[in-house]
């Protein structure tokens, strides 16, 4: 009789954790190279860079957005069209609830959000943020625009820590 029991609930685990596992779903929407035909299809070149962040610009990130700095630098390219700086290709990850999320920014010369488009969603909620609606907020904003959740920028119920991040 114990070993039926035993046998009973590593069956009961297994299927939880087939369950809980299969509810993860991660998916690509974009690799970088896709990134780049979508956001600036115009473009001619791209000139890939780094930038890792000083102590300073950290501390001010955290201070401007109340989010903590995942990775401690921003890859990003410079997009041209006949040698002529047409935008940039920024691109970040946050955290959703508990995955992450990988997305790009592209920033016209002025420095306003052209467009937003998520990468890579590993999340098994809150991907309404993929949702062109929701991702066209951003567009002509800038360093001085409002773009706190509900303050600037909409929430989306059941996607409040992906829109928070992103």
């Amino acid at each position: 009789m114990k070993i039926l029991r035993g046998h009973f609930f590593l069956i009961m685990v297994g299927m939880i954790v087939g369950t809980c596992l299969s509810s993860v779903q991660a998916k690509t929407y974009l690799t970088p190279k896709q990134a780049e035909k979508v956001c600036f299809p115009l473009a001619d070149k791209f000139e890939w860079k780094t930038h890792r962040y000083s102590m300073e610009e950290i501390r001010a990130i955290y201070r401007d957005s109340r989010l903590k700095v995942i990775d401690p630098g921003i890859w990003y390219g410079v997009a041209y069209k006949d040698n002529k700086v047409i935008g940039v290709l920024a691109f970040d990850r946050c955290i959703g609830k508990h995955e992450y999320i990988d997305y790009v920014v592209a920033l016209t010369p002025a420095g306003e959000v052209k467009q937003v488009e998520i990468l890579n969603y590993r999340e098994s909620w809150g991907y309404e943020v993929r949702r062109e609606g929701w991702r066209k907020q951003f567009n002509g904003k800038n360093a001085a625009a409002k773009i706190d959740l509900n303050d600037g920028i909409h929430n989306i119920s059941g996607a409040t820590l992906s829109c928070r991040g992103i």
